[in-house]
This record gives structure tokens, C-alpha cells and sequence, in this order.
């Protein structure tokens, strides 16, 4: 996947999940990600997965690795073990820009990987993953947010 570089691009989005490894795996496979480091929490500080190492040689050594940074482009994401996840909790959804290419297969893509659609549009697409992460990919630039008020777009304006 192809996320159109600008000034508005995040550096990346972090969330928390129960099960990492499981995590790491979709969204791999959901976005096209490559792994850009593992890590875990020691009594030293955060230590980093050599490269040459895997999943199994961290279980095989009982070490529990609590992050994983993913990226592709100029998307990274990074997935943060967590005991528990509260459902509905603060984040809405995630916005990002991506290639109309990249939406047209993120439209199939998504539900062949067990995304639930919300909306397909032209433009943009919805999905819920199955970790409770709404995305929302669009070829729309940010570069102006004022335009995407229901007021400029629809006319629709409250009453005051």
C-alpha cells in the first residue's frame, strides 16, 4: 500500500491489542506491512529483536515482546501489547491517504481478510477491523479540512 507522502502524513499510530503476535500478522497482511523492529521490556529498558530472530525463538527463550513497529511508505504502524482493551475506548477511527489504486484494493481486500465494510465510496472506504479499529482510507488530501464541514459540502448549517 502506497500512502501519498504530504505535510499532514502522521509519523504513526499505535494501539494497543491483547494478542500481539496475532496483530502483527493482520495488519502485515491487511496493509502489506513490514516488520521494522520487535521489542520487549526488560529490567535493562526496552531491548530490540535481533533481525535473524522470530516469534518462536522469543517464545522458545520465555521472553514476551510487548511492541512491534510496522511500516510501508511512509504509513508506520506500531502495535502495543495490552492486558486489556476496553472496548469503544477513544480513538473514533484512523484517516489515510492513500493511491486510487490502493483504495480499489483495499475495497476487496479488507472484508477478504475479516474487516467488516461500513461504506464504499468513490472516494473513500470504511472498515472495522477485527481488533475494534475503525480505518478510513481516502484519495482526499487534508490540505484544507474547512471544505469537508457539512456546512460547506451540503449546506447544511445548525440553526444559532
Amino acid at each position: 500500500m502506497r500512502i501519498v507522502k504530504n505535510h499532514q502524513t502522521p509519523t504513526h499510530i499505535a494501539l494497543r491489542v491483547l494478542n500481539l503476535r496475532e496483530a502483527e500478522h493482520f495488519y502485515s497482511t491487511l496493509f502489506k506491512l513490514e516488520v521494522a523492529w520487535r521489542e520487549a521490556e526488560t529490567s535493562a529498558g526496552w531491548c530490540s529483536l535481533p533481525p535473524s530472530k522470530t516469534w518462536d525463538d522469543t517464545e522458545a527463550a520465555g521472553i514476551e515482546l510487548g511492541l512491534v513497529m510496522m511500516y510501508r511508505d511512509h504509513f508506520a504502524l506500531a502495535l502495543e501489547r495490552a492486558e486489556m482493551v476496553q472496548p469503544f475506548g477513544t480513538l473514533s477511527h484512523i484517516g489515510i491517504l492513500v493511491t486510487p489504486e490502493h483504495l480499489a484494493w483495499l475495497r476487496d481486500h479488507a472484508p477478504a481478510v475479516g474487516c467488516t465494510l461500513v461504506h464504499s465510496g468513490e472516494l473513500t472506504v470504511v472498515f472495522d477491523d477485527p481488533y475494534g479499529v475503525r480505518w478510513e482510507p481516502t484519495v482526499i488530501p487534508y490540505t484544507d479540512p474547512v471544505q469537508f464541514s457539512s456546512g460547506v459540502r451540503l449546506g447544511k448549517w445548525l440553526a444559532v
